[in-house]
């Protein structure tokens, strides 16, 4: 009797400890990751007409689980003639956007990505003349 509640109890520890185990070496990110949807609009700043072909690079970071290195993730798109685009598959949290397009100063900047499809509007400025 007493053996058979050894063997059980050493057998539950055994099955908590690699659960603990397969825990702790799952990365976070992707245990508990919503994914969603990023919209982005792209428009002059001055005009406030839309940017056709800008170009697009979204980053983000996956973090490593126990013994593994976190990863940076990045997308590129170009805008429509409407001046949009969209990142299909993109976790909540925090993203960096970065934006070019010819005759534009470059944009770049940090979103926190916290509900579904949500629209990141982007107006670029044109370079000041030089005299």
């Amino acid at each position: 009797m007493l053996s058979t509640i050894w063997n059980q109890s050493r057998w539950a520890r055994s099955a908590m400890i690699v659960a603990a185990v397969i825990a702790i070496c799952m990365p976070i990110s992707l245990a508990a990751a919503q994914m969603t949807t990023v919209l982005v609009q792209v428009n002059d700043a001055k005009t406030g007409k839309p940017i056709y072909q800008a170009h697009l690079t979204l980053r983000y970071r996956v973090r490593g689980g126990f013994m593994r290195r976190s990863k940076i993730i990045s997308y590129t798109a170009k805008t429509d003639k409407n001046g949009k685009t969209q990142f299909p598959v993109v976790p909540m949290g925090t993203i960096t956007l970065m934006v070019t397009a010819p005759d534009h100063n470059t944009f770049g900047k940090e979103f926190n990505i916290v509900k579904n499809k949500q629209l990141i509007k982007v107006e670029l400025q044109k370079p000041h003349e030089v005299l």
